[in-house]
């Protein structure tokens, strides 16, 4: 099936009203080890949360916040605690009144797009059948797509990279060059999750772009074309953001499209519709491989879906995001220090004030959007800095 390349879609709930037009959007993970969030999937849906696990500001304002960014305000979001009216604010000043979301409490919604299966919903309450939607969580569902890939070996080989099932942000995922290696995984694997199932993948070499490819699946098989970004990792391998390049939007289309193609045959074979994020590598020949596959909205959609518009409507064509990053002051005052750049645009996707030290610091996931990565990577180190 062809894919679909838009230029009218601007909030992701312009794509799924058509699909999901009675359901609100959970902006939450459940956690299978932390008591911090009301969602809780103990014993059915496990997901390999990061032990310790995160905090509970992350859980509940952090991550579900910044998801309700450039979702607009054609189907509701709920999440345990409302959005900030400050952030709101911010929001509205950015993208009108209608890139605004709707926030409703949880009780007063009955059926529900999530991020994840949970146990908590019954299977009525869950666009998409919490079994099969774990199922396509899974790091197991790649090996059956008809695309190509990463080996996936029976045994630990070195070198490889080993991933528990259902780890999500790079988390879980274990790179594997000797023996030593193996045996550290093996002891964290024993103290934290002895039952995850595994899944081991040979090295892809010579890699030159990681990418972090978004389209939208209709319920009728049909692919809308949302677009991609680089991905950044942290020294612990985690995934801590990303950049958005305008030129990059149309050159890697054609590359791509045999990946995503495949991709969206095989989950609507299997029910699935909605966001769709999936990690494709690029080695020095050019070729491509699928590496991750994440029906939802992922953690670096509302950058994208914001890029899109910065790129259109004021020429910004170069973005950068960056995760939990740290502004010393409150919350208030990063929004005014963000609305002081006159040449880009800051945005402010979730954010929580930490008040532990002696002032207060904000934490946030946020973005720069100009004409040049180096003007963004400026303006990064000026917020940073007290």
């Amino acid at each position: 099936m062809p894919i679909e390349i838009p230029d009218y879609v601007r909030f992701l709930s312009e794509l799924y009203v058509t699909d999901a037009p009675d359901a609100c959007l959970l902006a939450e993970y459940p956690s299978s080890n932390s008591d911090d969030t009301k969602f809780q999937n103990k014993t059915e849906f496990i997901i390999h949360d990061p032990f310790p696990p995160p905090p509970r500001e992350l859980l509940t304002s952090l991550g579900p916040h910044h998801l309700m960014c450039c979702w607009g305000d054609l189907i509701s979001v709920t999440s345990e605690i409302a959005p900030p009216a400050a952030l709101l604010k911010h929001w509205k000043k950015l993208f009108g009144a209608d890139g605004l979301p709707t926030w409703i409490p949880f009780e007063e919604s009955d059926e529900f797009i999530t991020l994840f299966p949970h146990q908590s919903l019954t299977a009525e309450q869950q666009v998409i059948d919490p079994v099969t939607n774990y199922q396509l969580h899974s790091k197991e569902v790649i090996e059956k797509i008809d695309c190509p890939q990463a080996a996936v070996l029976d045994a630990v080989q070195f070198p490889c990279i080993v991933k528990l099932s259902h780890g999500y942000a790079g988390l879980g995922n274990f790179m594997i060059h000797d023996e030593a290696d193996e045996k550290a995984m093996r002891r964290e694997l024993d103290k934290h999750w002895p039952d995850a199932t595994l899944v081991i993948n040979s090295i892809i070499e010579n890699i030159v772009g990681d990418y972090g490819v978004q389209f939208y699946l209709r319920r009728d098989g049909s692919i809308v074309w949302l677009g991609l970004t680089e991905q950044h990792f942290n020294e612990s391998k985690r995934w801590c953001g990303g950049t958005y390049s305008s030129e990059m939007q149309t050159e890697l289309i054609e590359p791509f499209e045999p990946i995503v193609t495949a991709t969206a045959a095989h989950l609507h074979a299997e029910g699935c519709f909605g966001l769709v994020g999936i990690d494709i590598l690029r080695d020095k020949d050019g070729k491509c491989f699928l590496v991750d596959v994440n029906p939802r909205p992922t953690g670096i959609t509302p950058f994208l879906m914001a890029s899109r518009i910065f790129d259109q409507d004021h020429s910004f064509g170069e973005g950068i995001y960056q995760a939990s990053f740290r502004f010393a002051g409150s919350l208030e005052e990063l929004i005014a220090a963000a609305g002081a750049f006159k040449d880009c645009q800051v945005m402010i996707l979730s954010a929580f004030e930490d008040d532990a030290a002696d002032r207060t610091t904000t934490i946030c996931h946020i973005s720069v959007s100009s004409k040049s990565q180096s003007r963004n990577r400026e303006i990064l180190t000026q917020l940073a800095t007290p």
